[in-house]
């Protein structure tokens, strides 16, 4: 089977035109081919990475945020208590 190339309702039978036209593809398709891979891809890891890092930050500082509340609750009850007895007189009002 041979290669037929139709533009405009016209056969093309010249075999430099022919080739040219088939570089011209294959090169199209080598430059989309790369456009997908060394850019788009790259592009789209890029955001999946950012993306799971910044889940990963809001985790932590999650589990920061309560870590310090509960500690620090018990921390202020601990010293209300202490200051409690230590500043507290005899003599009642």
């Amino acid at each position: 089977m041979s290669l037929r190339i139709y533009i405009n309702e016209r056969e093309y039978t010249n075999p430099v035109v022919k080739y040219a036209l088939a570089l011209a593809v294959l090169l199209g398709a080598i430059a989309i081919s790369a456009l997908v891979v060394f850019v788009l891809l790259p592009a789209i890891g890029i955001t999946i990475a950012l993306a799971m890092g910044l889940m990963i930050v809001i985790a932590v500082g999650i589990f920061a945020a309560t870590v310090s509340l509960v500690l620090g609750s018990a921390i202020l009850a601990v010293l209300m208590k202490v200051s409690e007895k230590l500043f507290a007189s005899s003599n009642r009002y």
